[in-house]
């Protein structure tokens, strides 16, 4: 915690916090190294940079791989924390194991299943139970095991990981199924969750993604604040809507032209895509504000 607040309360000209997919890149396993030059010429200039994200620590740091300054490094929607490059952990907000039971009483009766992350502290493990799932969900959790880094690991029940805690829950499934689903989820009072189309999917899934009810971006984003000197400007960057907690946190907001409308309309600018670069334009009318 030491060097994380002197790296917050050093001379700086502001914060800049922002997603990773769809809003700094469109591929998901690099950042362009224009925008890479881009931020490194702001960070000399004072600006110092947080990356909030849904993914995990091994599937994000690697796109991050070429970031040449030190950063803070929010995963899995707010669940944690930490300092990069030294891998400090700040922060951290996991979900309870009891909450396993009540996804488990939801899900009963139907025919696809929720997978488990375990945090990058427990070697980023992805538990599913692949009996659970139907012959296209299962060729779906196929397609994302080549295209991710952590690795997965098939258990007959869930029973082995009681008395654990992780970071995030992830429903998956069509976006009807998933929207029903979310009703149910709504009335777990301990949880929170955002419905959101999946970014890596090209078939259109949805995910509700599961968090400890303190863990989401917008309070990562806020708890840094408490760290930094009052008057500090944040901006924010987003696309989709487990950044609208960032975007209203912020001093200035940037969403992506790609966005969905209830995203868009946070947005005090609007950047063109990330397969643009979009926030490069949005960042220097940003700055220009403030």
């Amino acid at each position: 915690m030491e060097i994380f607040t002197r790296y917050c309360m050093e001379k700086v000209k502001g914060w800049i916090c922002l997603d990773i997919d769809g809003t700094i890149t469109s591929d998901p396993h690099s950042v362009p190294e224009k925008v890479i030059q881009y931020f490194a010429s702001l960070y000399d200039k004072g600006w110092r940079f947080v990356f909030i994200t849904g993914r995990t620590f091994a599937f994000a740091n690697a796109t991050l791989s070429k970031i040449p300054f030190p950063f803070l490094f929010s995963l899995q929607n707010g669940a944690d924390l930490l300092q990069m490059p030294s891998k400090q952990p700040i922060k951290q907000c996991y979900l309870s194991s009891s909450v396993i039971k009540k996804l488990d009483e939801i899900y009963e009766g139907r025919e696809e299943d929720y997978i488990i992350y375990s945090g990058w502290q427990a070697g980023d493990f992805c538990y599913y139970r692949p009996h659970r799932f139907s012959e296209w969900m299962t060729g779906y959790l196929e397609l994302m095991m080549t295209l991710v880094e952590e690795p997965w690991q098939a258990l007959h029940s869930f029973g082995p990981l009681r008395d654990k805690s992780f970071p995030l829950i992830k429903c998956l499934g069509t976006k009807e199924h998933m929207q029903e689903v979310e009703k149910y989820l709504h009335q777990i009072p301990e949880i929170n969750v955002t419905c959101i189309k999946d970014p890596m999917s090209k078939e259109g899934y949805y995910l509700n993604l599961v968090t400890d009810k303190m863990a989401s971006k917008g309070n990562a984003l806020t708890f840094i604040r408490t760290l930094t000197d009052p008057g500090i400007p944040f901006i924010a960057g987003g696309d989709d809507r487990n950044d609208i907690s960032l975007l209203e946190s912020a001093d200035i907001a940037i969403a992506m032209q790609t966005a969905p409308e209830d995203v868009l309309k946070l947005g005090d600018i609007i950047a063109p895509p990330a397969s643009e670069m979009g926030i490069i334009t949005a960042l220097e009318e940003a700055i220009n504000r403030i």
